[in-house]
């Protein structure tokens, strides 16, 4: 008797049995990649949002400058500012004149500024609008 309890005893204290083991490395196995999966969609995101961000800035500084010109010209003018392109249209929207002492025209100029750039093998792109004045004589 003593015996036959002392082997029962050994069977439930020996451990798990082959099938637990890999039902849980199997678990683990998933859990694993899972978590794997939303690190690398979490580290896309924020490469995405960052390089967003340089094309905002980017945009900023082009319709910086073009926004301290004095003497606008309707056009188009392109460049490249480190991996960016950009494309600025100046258009005028509207002519103002100005009351008869001055003798000069108000002009309303609509400054666009776009940024492309690629990623991941599409062409990304954001605009930027702005309104800027400039007043001229007649």
């Amino acid at each position: 008797m003593k015996r036959q309890a002392a082997r029962d005893k050994r069977k439930k204290a020996a451990g798990f049995s082959l099938l637990e083991v890999l039902v849980a490395a199997t678990l683990m196995g998933l859990t694993l990649v899972v978590i794997l999966q939303v690190l690398t969609s979490a580290l896309r995101a924020q490469e995405a949002s960052r390089r967003n961000t340089e094309a905002v800035l980017v945009a900023e500084n082009v319709l910086e400058d073009y926004g301290e010109l004095r003497n606008y010209k309707e056009g188009t003018f392109s460049g490249r500012e480190g991996r960016f392109d950009y494309l600025v249209r100046l258009v005028p929207q509207f002519q103002v004149p100005l009351p008869a002492p001055q003798d000069k025209q108000l002009i309303c100029y609509l400054v666009q500024v776009k940024v492309s750039w690629e990623e991941r093998g599409k062409t990304k792109s954001l605009e930027l609008h702005t309104l800027r004045t400039e007043t001229i004589k007649k």
